[in-house]
Order: C-alpha cells, then sequence, then structure tokens
C-alpha cells in the first residue's frame, strides 16, 4: 500500500509541477483569453490585434496606461463598457505581465 501511496504521491507532484510550468511559459494574452473577442487579423464585433497595434502605433506606455485603466481606449470606444471588466484583470497583473501583454499586442503590427 505505501508502495502505491507513494507512486500516486510522486505522479501528482509530477503533473503539478509540469502545469505550473506550462502556465508560466504561456502568454499573458492566452491566460487571460483575451483572444476570445481579438483576433489577430479579423475584428467581427471587437478590433482584432492588428488594428489595436496599428492604433497605437507602438506606443507601449500609451497601451500599458490603458491596460492599467489609467486612460481611456483608443480603439473602438463605443464597446469600451465591455472591456471593463477585463481591465480589471489587467490592472491586477504585475507590471512585467502589463509590459508582456502590451509588447504581445503591439507586435501585430503590420
Amino acid at each position: 500500500m505505501r508502495k502505491y501511496s507513494a507512486l500516486i504521491l510522486f505522479a501528482s507532484l509530477f503533473f503539478c509541477a509540469f502545469y505550473v510550468q506550462a502556465s508560466d511559459e504561456e502568454p499573458v494574452f492566452e491566460t487571460l483569453r483575451c483572444g476570445i473577442c481579438h483576433k489577430a487579423d479579423t475584428g467581427k464585433s471587437f478590433p482584432s490585434l492588428k488594428e489595436i497595434a496599428k492604433a497605437y502605433n507602438g506606443d507601449k506606455e500609451k497601451m500599458i496606461s490603458y491596460l492599467k485603466g489609467e486612460s481611456d481606449p483608443i480603439v473602438n470606444q463605443e464597446k469600451s463598457k465591455t472591456m471593463e471588466r477585463y481591465i480589471v484583470k489587467a490592472k491586477a497583473l504585475s507590471e512585467d505581465e502589463q509590459k508582456s501583454l502590451a509588447e504581445f499586442i503591439l507586435n501585430h503590427k503590420d
């Protein structure tokens, strides 16, 4: 019985370690599930990453200001109410995560 308990404990720890490692490497964009509404190239109801990147024109500080809830959106302002609950999540991110998210979005400019 002890062998099985040890084996189960080892397997559980291995799985947890693998899960944490995979999560650490996952971009913030995916973690927050931004891609559900914001696609890379097309924007039917919501602006695409390409449209957002173009509007912010590489201004990472302006993008981070929006993610912190310190400024209004410059893209699709009429839908800004929809983004409010997601901005709350973005505000809770660390500074490095906010920078990472802004860089990820801004890198979609063609």
